[in-house]
C-alpha cells in the first residue's frame, strides 16, 4: 500500500540537496511512512531556515508553492492559487490508497476534501485543541464538524490528546511525540540533580501567538519587579512570527540578562540546552498535545504548563509531572513560578517520573498505534509492522 501525505509545513532544500524541515514534521512522517511500502509526501517550497531535519529519505517529495503573507493575506493568497492546489494535489491523491493530513491548515484541509470526494481511505490527524477556546477559528470549527461528520469506516479520524473516553463518535485520541526510542536511549540525565543556582528553564515551541509566551515573559517581570532571587534564566528555544516582539517586550522588561532566545535547534542541539536546565515552561492558550512535554520529561524535566489540551492527564495532579495553571493567567503563573523556584520539592523522584512517562510514549510506539486504529477500521492487518489487506 502507498500513502500520500498533504501539508502545509514550510521545508527546504539543504546543501547537499536533501529536503528538511524543522520540528516534529520530519519525524512523524517518517513514522507514518513505515506503516507503508511507498509515500508521496506534499509540502510548501521555502526559504531555508535553522534545524533542518531530513525528511524520509525514500519519500518522493513534491514541492508546492507556498501562500503569500500571514493571516487574511494568506487566505487570500490561497484563494487566489485554489486552482493551481486542485490541479497539483488531485492527480496525487487519485493514484494512491492513503491520504495523510494532518490538520489544522488550508493546504491540507482541501486534500481532506478532495479525498473524501474521491472515497479514499483517509487519515485525518488533528494536532491543535479538540475543546474548544478563544483561539478557534471558523475554519478548525468546520474541520472538526467533518471529522465528527465522516469519522469511521474508511475514514480514520485522530486528534492529539488524551482522555477516558474518545473525544466524539468516530474520532480517536492519539499522543504526540517526536521522540524515537533510540533517541530516548541515548539521553543523559540526572534524576539525582536538584534545582541548579541560578535555576534554568526553557519554553520550547514556536513563537507565535497562541502559545502564549508573552505571559511567560511577563510573568518574569513580576518575579523582577518583586525582587525575587536568584532570577531564573530563561530559554526561548524555537523561532516564528513573534519573535521579534518577544525581544522587544524582554527587552523593556529590562530582561535582557535572563531571557536568552536560541532560535530554532534541531534535535541535538535542543537535548543538548534541556540537559543543562531544570524545567521547561508551556504557557500555550490552546494546545492539544504538545510534543515539547515529552521532550522536557525524556531528559528529566518536569513542565509548568496551561491547563489545555491533554495538559491535565499528562502532566497529572500538582507535582507529579509538573505543574498547571489556568490559560492566560499571568498572575497565577506568576505565583507558580516563585513556588517551583522557591518550595521544597523532591527533584529526584520527580525526574525519575518525568522520564518513566516516556518511554510508553516513542516515536515508534505512535506509529504503531495509528497503524492499529487503521487496521482496524479497514479490516486489515498489521504485518512486519507495515498495513496489509
Amino acid at each position: 500500500m502507498n500513502v500520500c501525505a498533504i501539508s502545509f509545513k514550510p521545508c527546504w532544500q539543504d546543501d547537499s540537496g536533501r529536503w528538511v524541515s524543522d520540528g516534529g514534521f520530519p519525524l512523524q512522517m517518517s513514522g507514518i511512512r513505515s506503516l507503508f511500502d511507498e509515500m508521496t509526501l506534499i509540502i510548501t517550497g521555502s526559504r531555508p531556515g535553522e534545524g533542518g531535519i531530513p525528511l524520509p529519505a525514500d519519500a518522493t517529495i513534491v514541492p508546492i508553492r507556498l501562500p503569500d503573507g500571514r493571516n487574511l493575506r494568506r487566505k487570500i493568497s490561497f484563494l487566489t492559487n485554489l486552482l493551481y492546489y486542485i490541479r497539483v494535489i488531485t492527480p496525487h491523491i487519485r493514484r494512491t490508497d492513503v491520504v495523510h493530513l494532518p490538520l489544522p491548515g488550508d493546504i491540507p484541509f482541501l486534500g481532506v476534501v478532495i479525498a473524501i470526494l474521491f472515497r479514499k481511505r483517509v487519515i485525518v490527524r488533528y494536532g491543535s485543541s479538540w475543546v474548544g477556546t478563544s483561539h478557534e477559528t471558523m475554519n478548525t470549527r468546520v474541520t472538526k464538524f467533518i471529522m465528527r461528520s465522516f469519522g469511521g469506516g474508511r475514514n480514520v479520524m485522530i486528534t492529539t490528546g488524551d482522555g477516558p473516553a474518545p473525544p466524539a463518535r468516530g474520532v480517536s485520541w492519539i499522543f504526540s511525540t517526536a521522540l524515537t526510542s533510540e533517541e530516548l536511549g541515548s539521553i543523559p540525565y540526572d534524576p539525582d540533580r536538584t534545582l541548579s543556582n541560578p535555576p534554568g528553564l526553557a519554553y520550547v515551541g514556536r513563537l507565535s501567538g497562541e502559545k502564549g509566551v508573552g505571559n511567560l515573559i511577563a510573568a518574569l517581570e513580576i518575579l523582577a519587579r518583586e525582587g525575587h532571587r536568584p532570577m531564573p534564566q530563561c530559554w526561548i528555544i524555537g523561532d516564528g512570527p513573534e519573535r521579534s516582539a518577544l525581544e522587544e517586550q524582554a527587552a523593556r522588561g529590562g530582561l535582557g540578562a535572563q531571557v536568552r532566545f536560541a532560535g530554532q535547534a534541531d534535535r541535538s542541539a535542543l537535548s543538548a540546552m534541556l540537559q543543562r536546565l531544570d524545567f521547561c515552561v508551556q504557557p500555550s492558550l490552546t494546545e492539544g498535545f504538545s510534543k515539547a512535554w515529552l521532550d522536557a520529561f525524556a531528559h528529566g524535566l518536569p513542565v509548568l504548563a496551561s491547563n489545555v489540551g491533554a495538559a491535565g492527564p499528562v502532566i497529572g495532579g500538582d507535582g507529579l509531572r509538573g505543574w498547571l495553571v489556568p490559560p492566560g493567567d499571568v498572575r497565577a503563573l506568576a505565583l507558580q513560578l516563585r513556588r517551583v523556584l522557591s518550595d521544597p520539592i523532591d527533584w529526584p523522584s520527580l525526574r525519575r517520573r518525568c522520564r518513566e512517562y516516556t518511554e510508553k510514549r516513542t516515536l515508534e510506539i505512535w506509529a504503531t498505534e495509528i497503524g492499529k486504529i487503521c487496521a482496524s477500521q479497514w479490516n486489515m492487518k498489521i504485518v512486519g509492522g507495515k498495513i496489509r489487506p
